[in-house]
């Protein structure tokens, strides 16, 4: 009989947020639901998906990280004008709303990204030390425009990433680049919470850039470990609290 033995696993039913977000990006794929147009109230909301205003408000949360909720003081909530791309990227809003999952992408960065600064600070060449002196300067303008710039901290990763001369790492990071970004996104919305870690951060890259310029390998491990450590504990710390 076809299918004996096979282990099947137990279906898992979508949390609630998931399925108003679901509904409102869909009525936008429709047009029902256009740039500009003000959405209802948490409680109208509540009361016409017969779901908790706390459900209510994790998929608005979620949707506002996302880009396509836009909150007008006074005014009220707002739909933001969004690509295609991401009312169906699915992804980037499980990271973002899965705190366990982000915190295990940083334990993935860790594992890998510390090797590749090792292997950086061995190989890099004089234009891989420019593109990531590059991402650094505009990381510091982000800092300076008190801006998340999470684009251009995606970019100094993959930037050392290049410098490794290893193809596979590069497709590796290619292929979760957006991912990347959403959880580095997500983060800092986080991590600029409490004062002076904007600051911390950019040092840190700091340090990196410089061990891998300076072509020191354990120093450039280092570095990259005790950053995505520091990440992975403040987020851990922001949780509890």
């Amino acid at each position: 009989m076809i299918g004996v033995g096979i282990l099947f696993k137990p279906i898992k039913t979508k949390r609630v947020y998931e399925q108003i977000v679901e509904q409102i990006k869909e009525l936008m794929r429709q047009g029902d639901l256009k740039p500009g147009d003000k959405l209802m109230s948490e409680r109208e909301l509540s009361d016409k998906l017969g779901v908790s205003r706390t459900s209510v408000r994790e998929a608005l949360s979620a949707l506002d990280f996302l880009g396509i909720l836009e909150s007008r003081q006074g005014e009220g909530t707002f739909i933001s004008d969004v690509s295609e791309q991401v009312l169906i990227e699915p992804l980037a809003l499980f990271m973002m709303m899965d705190r366990e999952a982000s915190l295990e992408l940083l334990e993935v960065r860790k594992m890998l990204e510390a090797d590749a600064a090792e292997l950086a600070a061995f190989r890099a060449e004089e234009d891989d030390i420019e593109k990531i002196a590059k991402a650094l300067s505009l990381m510091e303008e982000d800092l300076k425009q008190k801006s998340l710039g999470e684009e251009n901290d995606a970019m100094f990763h993959y930037g050392i990433a290049e410098a490794t001369k290893n193809t596979m790492l590069m497709k590796m990071m290619n292929l979760i680049s957006d991912l990347l970004v959403q959880n580095m996104r997500t983060s800092r919305q986080y991590l600029y919470n409490k004062q002076g870690n904007a600051e911390k951060l950019y040092q840190q890259h700091f340090n990196i850039y410089q061990a891998i310029k300076e072509g020191n390998p354990k120093r450039a491990k280092l570095e990259m470990f005790d950053h995505l450590d520091f990440v992975e504990k403040e987020l851990t710390s922001f949780q509890k609290d």
